[in-house]
């Protein structure tokens, strides 16, 4: 079978013309990357998630984020809650849900989402 021929359109990002490009990543793969780097974030407290036995720095640390951004009465609050023994649940939900949006906004463009969307993209 012969390889199909080239369209000629002079297209750089042409697959046909230049075969064996890496894959584009598409609206979907970014919105999948944003949410799985969210997830990750509000699981284990930083990106990328960290490996036994093996230290890797970083990129992000949720305690850094939340010392710049949110107001630390907040903090306060709910340890002042936890050591009462007050019924705290539906404060930590909203306050879940919350921080869920902050990084949703802050990692929207974010190369660490532009990454992962590529990587997606290219396990076709």
């Amino acid at each position: 079978m012969s390889a199909p021929e080239r369209c000629m359109c002079g297209a750089e990002d042409c697959p046909r013309c230049y075969p064996g490009q890496p894959a584009k990543p598409t609206a979907r793969h970014y919105e999948l990357a944003l949410e799985g780097v969210v997830e990750t974030v509000m699981d284990c407290g930083m990106w990328p998630q960290p490996v036994k036995g093996k230290f890797k720095k970083s990129e992000f640390d949720l305690y850094d984020f939340l010392l710049e951004e949110r107001d630390p009465s907040y903090f306060l609050e709910m340890y002042i809650g936890c050591v009462t023994g007050s019924d705290v649940s539906d404060r930590i939900q909203r306050e879940q849900e919350t921080i869920k949006e902050m990084l949703k906004k802050h990692f929207k463009n974010s190369d660490i989402v532009a990454d992962l969307a590529a990587e997606y993209a290219e396990e076709v």
